[in-house]
């Protein structure tokens, strides 16, 4: 099995941004993705968002947006080119991710209601995460006041109580979508 590479995204002109693109715009619907101009205008050198381009032998495989939220690593998407869908990159990148955040990380999901959405809860709790019990409504990136139903997962379940959970759910609010 050959290495991921892990590569950091600093530029908008970089010529890579052109796979995330495609990859953005075709694996998640509108309501769950920045327009991409809004998303480009968050990429520079030192920049709170992280946009790795993951590549295997140089090939690009899929990205990964996050952003280091506190002692959490909260990852906003992750997408897996098709055609490299169901070759196991999607654990090898979260558990990349998963060492990375030393036992703190986060991510929304939507809720379990369709075979898709349950497949999806059940592929990261397969590599540890656990589906908090607490309502989470994901604030629209393209319009205020309009929420979206979300879940919240979370590798540290026993943690997360109530008052922890409020605190780094408007944390979230504030970097990622109030911005």
């Amino acid at each position: 099995m050959s290495a991921l590479n892990f590569l950091k995204i600093t530029d908008r002109k970089d010529e890579r941004l052109s796979f995330v693109k495609a990859l953005y715009q075709s694996a998640f619907p509108v309501q769950e993705r920045r327009e991409w101009p809004v998303l480009l205008s968050l990429i520079s050198p030192g920049a709170e968002m992280q946009v790795d381009l993951v590549t295997d032998q140089e090939q690009p495989v899929a990205f990964v947006i996050w952003w280091k939220i506190s002692d959490w690593l909260f990852i906003e998407h992750l997408a897996v080119s098709s055609a490299e869908r169901g070759k196991n990159y999607g654990s090898r990148i979260m558990h990349h991710y998963l060492d990375a955040a030393q036992g703190n990380m986060l991510l929304e999901v939507e809720p379990p209601l369709s075979e898709e959405a349950q497949r999806r809860v059940s592929f990261y709790e397969r590599l540890g995460l656990h589906l908090l019990d607490y309502m989470y409504e994901q604030p629209s990136y393209r319009e205020r006041g309009v929420v979206y139903p979300m879940r919240l997962m979370s590798t540290c379940k026993e943690l997360l109580d109530r008052p922890m959970f409020s605190h780094l759910v408007e944390q979230i609010k504030a970097k990622v979508y109030f911005i």
